[in-house]
């Protein structure tokens, strides 16, 4: 009995283990819909959008009808605090850089409503000042992954 329980369970992970991604060679072309958030948030569904038609794979499609997945998402930025390289500097001035905090969710579905692929995002650290870039380069970097599989 207990050796027919073990080899079901391995039988059982050795399948799921060998099937290919959700999202991979079906989602050819992607639609961009509503990124939801504040009005700086909004933003990252235009540079969703330029980043897709610049690079080509996946594809941007024009409208949901004409796409295999449509993307959505939901995203939030705040300032955490500022930082200046002068040391002296106590105030908030002209040389004092904003540090920002927050999140981009996404979801990839297909025409039928199915979730295929989800990815959540904080911003990194790196010498870039658009943290919009920043956030938008992690999700496509792992979609592209995805699609890829």
């Amino acid at each position: 009995m207990r050796c027919a329980l073990i080899w079901t369970v391995l039988t059982w992970c050795a399948a799921v283990s060998a099937q290919p991604g959700t999202a991979g060679a079906r989602v050819r072309r992607i639609f961009v819909g509503e990124i939801g958030g504040p009005a700086e948030a909004r933003g990252i569904r235009q540079a969703l959008m330029d980043d897709l038609r610049k690079h080509g794979k996946p594809g941007l499609a024009d409208g949901p009808e004409s796409a295999d997945a449509t993307l959505t998402g939901t995203g939030m930025l705040w300032v955490k605090g500022y930082y200046s390289l002068n040391p002296r500097e106590r105030s908030v001035g002209e040389g004092a850089h904003r540090i920002y905090g927050g999140y981009l969710s996404v979801e990839l579905r297909d025409r039928k409503g199915e979730v295929l692929w989800s990815y959540l995002v904080t911003p990194q650290r790196s010498g870039s000042d658009s943290i919009s870039r920043n956030l938008v380069g992690q999700v496509l970097r792992k979609l592209r992954e995805a699609v890829d599989q």
